[in-house]
């Protein structure tokens, strides 16, 4: 992951406790979805991420990665605006919970990102394209 990604990630971690009004912030455009990939156990595996807004301002979601073996199903919740058309979000899925921080295009056609657990610092891939 390039500096600048890494650098923002380090700046959400920061201000996710002190963003009163994050769900003000949250541009509803991320709605859609989206196909891509993501870094799943040692390589990169398709992925549908899906983002709705909801009524109140905030914007959820899920995706469905799938691997060789297996589909795992996971939630999105708890975006924030970072800066400009980045965002972190946190997800849950049977393997665990963690944050990730995504970066959308201009028009919100893609974002390319990375996502990261609880228990360790690395920072794995995520992308999308939307359909």
């Amino acid at each position: 992951m390039n500096l600048h990604i890494r650098r923002l990630m380090l700046l959400s971690l920061l201000l996710v406790p002190f963003s009163l009004n994050a769900a003000e912030s949250v541009d509803s455009r991320i709605a859609g979805k989206y196909a891509g990939q993501v870094y799943n156990g040692d390589d990169m595996d398709p992925v549908v991420t899906v983002f709705v807004a909801l009524p109140n301002g905030r914007i959820r979601g899920n995706y469905v990665a799938e691997d060789e073996v297996e589909t795992v199903n996971g939630t999105i919740s708890n975006a924030v605006k970072i800066e400009g058309n980045t965002y972190s979000f946190e997800w849950t899925d049977k393997y665990g919970e963690g944050k990730a921080v995504l970066v959308f295009s201009s028009d919100f056609s893609s974002f390319k990102g990375f996502w990261t657990n609880n228990i360790e610092r690395n920072q794995f891939e995520w992308t999308g394209t939307r359909l």
